[in-house]
């Protein structure tokens, strides 16, 4: 396994697509404090209600909420790039014909599947940390040029809680990157793996909407499904009132008759198994000589 994960993290640091990716998440928490900080000396009060003003907004991208503000980026539009980068992983080796190279040269084909999605986890977790960093570091500059300076947040609790939130974003990702995942394995391509794990981050809040909207049977068929159970999670990370929030915040589920946190996170777990345990049986059964 030493062996298979250093090849995929070769071919992986090397491969265009895994920078492009990254510099796209940096690019995105960057434009996305510009922004904010631009639309906060522009307009003296803003929100759906205009219930907030310039000086909350300013004040929420001090160096106090950058971890979780990077996190909700991270956990929102980063996830997309990260089942893009899934699916390039295994569904290139397809296009370009190394399928049946890996597969012959590695001591096994399960093994080869699982160390090449062990890195695409690391890496995914690595853009994430970058991601805050960066956000960490533009919200000191904009901090210290403000004279908002103030490190007495920073206690232990704190701490413990933007580790928690890091985990927690990096959970909610996984499902969708293994769904892009098997359904590249399994379709043989790219286009297949990116379609089935984009399609289905965009499309399924909307259906759950109608479903919730539907009444009975319907409004309880969400809580089996991804997005409702990823918000359960992603709505225990804490996040300035200010700043927008892309997914359902605790206001918001409340009175949805959603999962707990426990049930939530089996829900998780279990397509997370169920969608590598797929891409493993598709990958173990087919025959690559016959090619794509």
């Amino acid at each position: 396994m030493t062996r298979l994960l250093h090849v995929e993290f070769f071919k992986l640091r090397k491969r265009m697509m895994t920078w492009v990716v990254g510099i796209l998440l940096i690019a995105l928490v960057i434009l996305l404090y510009t922004v904010l900080w631009s639309i906060s000396g522009r307009v003296s009060h803003f929100g759906e209600h205009n219930q907030f003003s310039a000086e909350d907004l300013r004040r929420a991208l001090f160096l106090q909420g950058s971890v979780p503000f990077a996190l909700e980026i991270a956990g929102s539009f980063g996830t997309i790039l990260a089942i893009i980068l899934a699916a390039g992983a295994v569904g290139s080796e397809y296009a370009w014909g190394t399928v049946r190279l890996m597969a012959t040269a590695s001591s096994g084909r399960v093994r080869l599947l699982l160390a090449k999605l062990a890195v695409i986890f690391a890496l995914t977790a690595f853009g994430v940390l970058l991601a805050v960093l960066v956000a960490v570091a533009y919200s000191a500059i904009i901090t210290y040029a403000n004279g908002g300076s103030d490190y007495s947040f920073v206690t232990a609790s704190f701490v413990r809680g933007e580790f928690a939130a890091f985990g927690r974003t990096l959970f909610v990702m996984a499902p969708y990157i293994s769904l892009g995942f098997a359904a590249a394995v399994i379709g043989r391509s790219t286009l297949a793996g990116a379609a089935a794990g984009i399609g289905t981050a965009f499309i399924e809040p909307l259906v759950t909407g109608l479903m919730r909207a539907g009444g009975s049977p319907w409004k309880d068929i969400p809580n089996y499904l991804l997005n409702a159970n990823v918000d359960v999670i992603s709505a225990q990370n804490a996040l300035p009132a200010a700043l927008p929030r892309f997914g359902a915040s605790r206001a918001d589920l409340i009175g949805q008759n959603v999962n707990s946190l426990e049930g939530a996170t089996l829900v998780l777990i279990l397509y997370i198994v169920g969608f590598v345990a797929l891409a493993l049986f598709a990958y173990r059964r087919r025959d690559i000589t016959a090619g794509a």
